[in-house]
């Protein structure tokens, strides 16, 4: 059974480097509103979907990026 919890943008926030949703939004034409943002954490992966409606469809289309949490936290 895999968890899947949401998180607050807030608290990874620092974690992710501002250009992704600079560059996601210029190749999609997606506009990235920080306040609309979905995080989601499960089976060690951090997902961050461009708001509810796309993490409810789980739509790639609209997957702004998923990384592996320990890389991103730089635990190894």
């Amino acid at each position: 059974m895999v968890t899947i919890m949401i998180v607050e943008f807030s608290e990874i926030r620092h974690l992710i480097p501002m250009y992704i949703f600079n560059e996601y939004g210029q190749l999609t034409g997606n506009f990235v509103y920080g306040d609309k943002i979905i995080c989601e954490k499960s089976a060690g992966r951090l997902k961050i979907w461009l708001n509810r409606e796309a993490f409810d469809a789980q739509d790639p289309d609209r997957l702004i990026c998923d990384y592996d949490e320990n890389t991103l936290r730089g635990l190894r």
